[in-house]
């Protein structure tokens, strides 16, 4: 299976400026794509793995309060995020020439935000410097994903389907990542000889 995907993230930082370290959500647009393997255990369930890569553009925080050498500084902040992830799930499917699906997947994932911009205006120029703490790192993520879908079979073994999936992640040293997609997809079935 390979599809392409457009998203809309939703990036939490901890950068509020009526509560230093209090979580805000920006939005973002961005897109990437899933390579994936399934294994058919019976014609309405597959088992499977994907593996998934987007990149945002950058997100913006208008009115951040966030310490810069130590010194509680307010701006605008802004900050790029990129995935990858490796999914593992099963698929219900429910028809055969169109085909109602729902997923259900979990997995881990890396992700790697760059380093922060704060853009402040001093007293005869305009300031960018990165916020303590907030430069270009990697995070391990943990992954749920669910994603429903229609496909439809054109011959016996190619099947083209639409999709639209929510992502949560969850990560171990970044604030959470929330990632609603769509894409369309393109699948080839292999069906062994039986002897």
């Amino acid at each position: 299976m390979l599809r392409p995907i457009a998203a809309i993230g939703r990036v939490t930082e901890d950068v509020s400026d009526r509560a230093p370290g209090a979580p805000v959500v920006a939005s973002t647009y961005g897109g990437g794509g899933e390579v994936g393997l399934a294994y058919g255990l019976r014609d309405w369930l597959d088992v499977g793995a994907e593996l998934v890569a987007a990149e945002f553009a950058a997100a913006t925080y208008a009115s951040s309060r966030v310490p810069v050498e130590g010194n509680e500084t307010n701006g605008r902040l802004t900050r790029r995020q990129r995935f990858v992830q490796l999914r593992g799930g099963a698929t219900l499917r429910f028809g055969v020439s169109w085909v109602p699906t729902v997923h259900l997947g979990l997995g881990l994932g890396a992700r790697v935000p760059t380093a922060a911009t704060l853009r402040y205006e001093g007293l005869d120029r305009t300031f960018e410097l990165v916020p303590d703490g907030m430069s270009a790192t990697i995070s391990l993520d943990v992954v749920a994903n669910v994603r429903v879908g229609l496909e439809h079979r054109l011959d016996r073994r190619w099947t083209v389907g639409l999709g639209v999936e929510a992502m949560h992640a969850i990560g171990f040293s970044e604030p959470s990542l929330n990632v609603f997609s769509t894409g369309v997809s393109l699948s080839y079935t292999w069906y062994p000889v039986l002897l």
